[in-house]
């Protein structure tokens, strides 16, 4: 009888730490896979992220709990850069969670709870994984002490997990060997997204035909996710598309005010922040999904659309576009309003009808959770 990927011949799992930032439902069926693999715990930083509607809870699949931490308040020019709180853990915890652990894996290196656990793990033999979603151009810090930090935590890595090859290209710029990038994908819940999309859509058709196409936007309304560059964009297609904005932030207000100035707010419909099941509704009505971001780490809402079945029209700076890049019904573009006009334009032009076929490929949390493994029992090794 063949082992399990994640345990030893004997059947004694790995004991595997999780150390993120905050409850994010998108992290979930990776979690819930690990979880069923090997002896796993993740710990949360926080157990709420405001801009994100994140609330911690108890999941049934995984074992999980938040650390008590402290906020550690940083000078606001440093803390514009960073999307994260950051935040270090009470005296002895750190402690606690290695002792517990035969290896920590770690996707969010840029916190100081977490550097601080990579360098105490690496000072007490305890390897860590990092899984990092970093690209070149989502860098923040080039060079100075981030910049030092950062490739001595890759370079002391056990593996580097990424998604993909703009990822895998930042690690090794960083200095990480390439024997120890294993490169994978993100995983998201192909039945929330996969599934329930086509049963909500089923009977409806092909949907509406190019002139009253249905584009939808997915995230927060922050200067950098370029909102407004798409409106400029969509007020220049002829015809009468609509545009599904779902989320909220700073800006909801300045875009509705661009959007009437423009003369398309009876055709922009904001919904503001929808829970899973909402934007998979969104999804489920819409055609096309845009991703007009400026700096995007990943970008998973592409990844939610593409599993829905939608055509995806993705910024060029955004973690997921080369993975994009020559895949159909996919277009990557510049995120200025022309390249997004243009986008918009091809995606309108090309749509036949939602895609059945589900890309499990693409977003199986099986596959990230091999990989997952594969790294920690290279990081043992």
């Amino acid at each position: 009888m063949g082992t399990t990927v994640g345990h030893d011949a004997r059947g004694v799992g790995m004991k595997i730490a999780w150390l993120t930032d905050a409850q994010a439902p998108y992290r979930e069926p990776l979690f819930c896979e690990l979880a069923a693999r090997c002896d796993f715990h993740v710990h949360f930083l926080f157990a709420e992220e405001p801009e994100r509607h994140f609330v911690y809870r108890p999941h049934p699949g995984y074992s999980s709990g938040v650390l008590p931490s402290r906020h550690v308040p940083l000078p606001t020019r440093i803390a514009r850069r960073l999307d994260s709180y950051q935040t270090v853990l009470r005296p002895g915890h750190t402690r606690r969670l290695l002792a517990a652990a035969d290896l920590v894996v770690i996707p969010t290196w840029a916190q100081a709870a977490s550097a601080w656990t990579m360098l105490r793990a690496h000072r007490a033999g305890v390897p860590y994984v990092i899984f990092s979603e970093s690209t070149l151009d989502s860098r923040q810090f080039d060079r100075g002490p981030v910049a030092w930090l950062r490739t001595r935590l890759f370079t002391r890595a056990g593996a580097v997990v990424v998604p993909g090859p703009s990822a895998r290209d930042a690690a090794l710029h960083t200095g990480v060997e390439r024997d120890r990038i294993v490169e994978s994908v993100n995983s998201i819940d192909l039945e929330a997204f996969g599934t329930r999309p086509r049963e909500l859509r089923a009977g409806a058709g092909t949907g509406p035909d190019a002139e009253h196409h249905r584009f939808a936007v997915v995230g927060q309304l922050i200067p950098r996710k370029n909102v407004h560059s798409l409106l400029d964009a969509f007020a220049r297609l002829p015809g009468s598309p609509t545009l599904d904005v779902a989320g909220d932030g700073v800006e909801r207000g300045p875009l509705e005010d661009q959007a009437r100035a423009l003369g398309v707010l009876d055709r922009v419909h904001f919904h503001g922040f929808l829970d899973e099941p909402g934007v998979v509704e969104v999804l489920a009505r819409a055609q096309t999904l845009v991703l007009p971001s400026t700096e995007e780490v990943y970008g998973f809402t592409a990844l939610e659309a593409q599993v829905a079945g939608l055509q995806v029209v993705v910024s060029a700076r955004a973690g997921i576009a080369e993975n994009l890049t020559d895949v159909a019904g996919a277009w990557v573009v510049e995120p200025d309003a022309e390249g997004l006009r243009s986008g918009l334009e091809a995606a309108r032009a090309a749509w036949t009808g939602w895609t059945e076929e589900i890309p499990e490929d693409a977003a199986s949390p099986k596959r990230t959770a091999d990989d997952v493994l594969a790294a920690a029992q290279r990081a043992l090794a």
